[in-house]
């Protein structure tokens, strides 16, 4: 069986923000076939950040240029959902592995799914 693995924005920035490769850090972690997503959200707000002006925005349009070249597999959530997070919390399962920064959906994705897996940086990728 075919894991997802879905990715959300602030963990798609990490190569350009700290010049990790996380597609090769979760090749190397994971022991099960799995395919990359990404929510059409999550687009959306790479565009939004990379459409004004400093760091924040050149690594949103780094960000969305890796997405084209790692061919990553697009989930279309409700149009007009503007927070991804939620999107991500009300379209997953426990059977998902969620990739992301934020503490605040690491913590609802725990109590929604208590079987999820998430991956996360803390020096270097870790999954719990």
């Amino acid at each position: 069986m075919t894991v997802r693995v879905i990715l959300d924005t602030n963990f798609l920035m990490i190569p350009a923000q700290k010049k990790i490769d996380i597609f090769e850090e979760i090749k190397k972690i994971l022991n099960t076939p799995y395919q990359l997503y990404i929510f059409t959200g999550t687009i959306e707000e790479l565009k939004k950040i990379s459409s004004g002006k400093g760091k924040e925005s050149i690594n949103a349009r780094v960000t969305l240029q890796l997405i084209k070249q790692k061919n990553l597999k697009t989930l279309k959530d409700s149009i007009g959902e503007i927070h991804v997070d939620k999107v991500i919390l009300d379209n997953v399962n426990d059977s998902d592995i969620v990739c992301t920064q934020d503490k605040a959906l690491k913590r609802l994705l725990k109590i929604k799914y208590p079987k999820i897996k998430i991956i996360t940086l803390n020096r270097k990728l870790i999954i719990t």
